[in-house]
């Protein structure tokens, strides 16, 4: 707890069960630790933790290295130059973000007040998702309530749009709901856990690309097109959600 997160500006350290709940009093069921590129004060040193840091310093630049590229096809898609995204992310700070969900009770996730994470988007450009095989992502690609199951596929990653690209690109490109439901039983698994048993823990890591916090968020429109939003800070805006996320004071 003494690297618990408690800068919204920084967005990095440990994230205790509870912490980081839904609207309307939604509980999350996990735990989470947040790695930075620029800043990683609250990180244990591989002497507190053998090999830790530079485990997560390492993997975080190979994620790094996957989303400019990720970047660059979903820049085609937009028409865009390959260069486009370069001056967006001279000085982006992403979180990398490893995730427990702990075991907890069938009849709790079962709850309208209780969840393994809540349906939500992310606010950066994109995310790239690690999971294991336990399953129980799922998402609504047309925001319609919806949800479909995103099976976990070995080897693969899962490529999650957000808000500032959704925002830059004037909706062409839908920021992905997702959420984090109990994972598919079959009936044998379901009558030999009860609805008293314990489901079992899910592990997964989560890359948040963010542009660089200097850069204004302004849609891209064609000709006769209005835009649909309005200009941002990247780093305001990151801050400023993060914040209310956590509820702390944005003043940290």
């Amino acid at each position: 707890m003494k690297d618990r997160l408690d800068n919204p500006a920084i967005n990095q350290g440990y994230t205790p069960e509870g912490a980081e709940n839904g609207k309307d009093g939604i509980i999350n069921h996990k735990e989470a630790y947040e790695h930075r590129r620029f800043q990683n004060q609250k990180c244990p040193s591989d002497e507190e933790m053998k090999g830790f840091k530079t485990f997560m310093d390492n993997f975080y630049q190979k994620c790094h290295k996957l989303s400019l590229e990720v970047l660059r096809a979903l820049g085609l898609i937009l028409n865009l130059p390959p260069t486009f995204f370069d001056n967006y992310m001279a000085r982006s700070d992403a979180q990398f973000r490893i995730l427990h969900y702990m075991p907890v009770p069938v009849h709790t996730l079962l709850s309208e007040r209780h969840a393994r994470i809540h349906p939500h988007t992310d606010f950066g450009f994109c995310t790239i998702l690690f999971q294991d095989s336990v399953g129980g992502l799922e998402i609504d690609p047309f925001h319609t309530k919806s949800f479909l199951p995103a099976t976990p596929i070995p080897g693969t990653c899962v490529i999650n749009i957000a808000d500032l690209l959704q925002r830059l690109s004037n909706d062409r490109l839908r920021s992905t709901l997702h959420r984090v439901v109990a994972p598919p039983l079959s009936e044998e698994k379901r009558r030999e856990i009860g609805e008293d048993g314990m489901l079992p823990p899910r592990y997964s890591a989560a890359f948040f690309v963010h542009p660089s916090p200097d850069i204004t968020i302004e849609p891209l429109v064609g000709v006769d097109e209005e835009p649909k939003y309005a200009p941002v800070n990247a780093g305001e805006w990151r801050t400023g959600i993060t914040a209310s996320n956590y509820a702390l004071p944005v003043s940290t």
